[in-house]
């Protein structure tokens, strides 16, 4: 009697180190999103955007930023709060993602339920506190980006439609052998914000030879050039988001700003070309 009392408590104590070691997995719920969809006003410009990632929260507690499209598990079911910010490449570099701040996360009410998959199909628009300095689609023949003194050509409006990327017409810088050089900014130049306010170039380009991107200091007349990205060669049409917020922060005495592009012709090339569509220079107000 005593020895098959022993044996129960051995058996037990095994039962219940084994349940200690394999614990029950609890069963998650799953959320399914292929893409963040964009709309913008009339005065916003073109509703183009690469938003290649989703920082989700629930109930306000981040889960994680996950590449587009995704499926991901959570250990929640029944109603909660989620919030979709969008993500970009920051200077169009892969390992440098952000939340992108000058548009709104989407929010909703989901019910979550466990081993089964939740799709959502979340928007966005632009915050309502920005300041849009330049929008150039290249549509009107006045453009608000032209040559400086260091270029050899100008810049120029292409109709082909295989060099538009939305509309009409597409912006053009060309160089050759015999017109190397090319280098254009704003018409203008343009005061922004100092205090570490967000200020980004939004483009869309595509490009046969490296293409510089930057702004230019001006402080008293004194004029000093800041590249900021070197985008890479490239068939098909992108979308950058260049962050100049660094740079702008950090000229903090310049009394104003020009944004620039410059390419210059390689070596072993006889001609390149680059475009540019969707120009908008923005800042938080």
């Amino acid at each position: 009697m005593k020895l098959f009392f022993t044996s129960l408590v051995v058996i037990a104590l095994i039962a219940s180190s084994c349940n200690w070691i394999n614990p029950s997995e609890e069963i998650p719920s799953f959320i399914k999103i292929d893409s963040v969809s964009f709309s913008t006003s009339s005065i916003e410009g073109s509703n183009n955007q690469n938003f290649v990632d989703a920082w989700v929260f629930v109930d306000d507690e981040k889960i994680g930023a996950f590449e587009l499209p995704l499926t991901f598990p959570i250990l929640k079911d029944g109603k909660h709060n989620i919030k979709i910010y969008p993500g970009i490449k920051l200077n169009g570099i892969s390992n440098t993602r952000a939340m992108y701040p000058f548009v709104k996360p989407w929010e909703t009410t989901i019910n979550l339920t466990k081993d089964s998959v939740t799709f959502i199909q979340p928007s966005s628009k632009y915050n309502d506190n920005l300041d849009f300095k330049v929008i150039e689609g290249f549509e009107d023949a006045g453009m608000t980006i032209n040559s400086t003194s260091f270029s050899d050509t100008v810049m120029l409006r292409t109709s082909d439609p295989s060099d538009v990327f939305e509309g009409a017409f597409s912006g053009l810088m060309a160089v050759d052998t015999k017109h190397d050089t090319i280098d254009v900014r704003s018409n203008m130049s343009y005061v922004l914000p100092q205090s570490g306010a967000y200020v980004f170039l939004e483009m869309n380009f595509k490009t046969d030879a490296p293409l510089i991107v930057g702004v230019i200091s001006n402080t008293n007349g004194y004029l000093v050039y800041h590249p900021i990205v070197v985008f890479n060669e490239t068939t098909t049409w992108k979308k950058a988001y260049v962050n100049l917020t660094p740079v702008v922060s950090r000229e903090y005495n310049a009394n104003s700003f020009y944004f620039f592009f410059r390419m210059v012709l390689p070596n072993g090339m006889s001609e390149a070309r680059a475009y540019l569509d969707n120009v908008k220079l923005i800042h938080a107000k």
